[in-house]
């Protein structure tokens, strides 16, 4: 790691941590660099690595600490003054980095966040947006979609002479929590909701493909993705609106529970 990459990544991590909802992890894959997270509407989305170097150094400084133990130790701001611009502009100049270009074809649910609709509005909400990449995160954890990269993850598995689990007994207790997640969000969505999330959020797939392949009409692919979207964001709790959960009935003013006798 050189002293260039270093001051970067100090930088970004001060520039993250500086953002509502934002914390850093030790990475689950035990490489021991540090993951940056971020969570929108009730989700956990990924925004990147940092070496475990640049955080301790500004651990060191006061200006980032752990909370908490163990697993559930999150980094984040010591300083509130470090979330200031100006802050982070006072660190050495180093030459930026170049900006992260998106391919917005990828994601379908990207392009759809991204383009306004007639009203000036994203296409679909915010809420739509982390419960179809909640529900994407999960196909991926669950081993269900096809893998195009080399698996690094094949020494952590009970078979290490392959590349992988081939069987459900051999898979790990993260990939069998991930597929009955899967399956409880399926058997909400129903059959044919289920099998357009599956092929857009976990294939990839265009609302011009998936109107070919199901003989769809025009335009058509968006209004359906959107009543999935919407059913996932009410599975997984993200339309709640920062309402209490639980809350089913309101009692009158003075209202006590009945005591049965003895």
């Amino acid at each position: 790691m050189t002293e260039g990459n270093d001051h970067r990544d100090r930088a970004r991590i001060l520039r993250h941590l500086a953002e509502p909802g934002a914390y850093g992890i030790a990475s689950p894959l035990g490489c021991g660099r540090i993951a940056l997270y971020r969570e929108l509407s009730g989700a956990s989305l990924g925004a990147g690595y940092v070496t475990a170097q640049a955080v301790a150094g500004l651990v060191s400084e006061g200006l980032v600490a752990w909370q908490g133990e163990g697993r559930r130790a999150r980094l984040a701001l010591e300083n509130v003054c470090a979330a200031q611009p100006d802050q982070v502009a006072s660190q050495e100049k180093v030459p930026e980095a170049p900006a992260v270009q998106f391919d917005e074809r990828e994601s379908p649910l990207l392009w759809l966040r991204r383009r306004s609709g007639k009203d000036g509005r994203p296409q679909i909400s915010d809420a739509e947006f982390a419960a179809g990449e909640r529900f994407r995160a999960d196909l991926t954890g669950a081993q269900m979609l096809p893998r195009t990269t080399m698996n690094w993850d094949a020494a952590l598995t009970p078979d290490e002479r392959g590349p992988g689990p081939r069987d459900p007994a051999g898979a790990s207790d993260a990939a069998i929590a991930a597929r009955q997640r899967v399956r409880h969000a399926c058997d909400r969505l129903g059959p044919e909701l289920s099998g357009l999330a599956i092929d857009v959020c976990g294939f990839l797939k265009g609302l011009d493909q998936v109107e070919r392949e199901r003989r769809w009409p025009a335009r058509s692919a968006k209004v359906v993705l959107r009543v999935a979207l919407a059913a996932l964001a009410s599975h997984y709790g993200m339309d709640r609106g920062g309402k209490p959960p639980g809350l089913t009935a309101w009692q009158a003013p003075g209202a006590r529970p009945a005591i049965p006798p003895a």
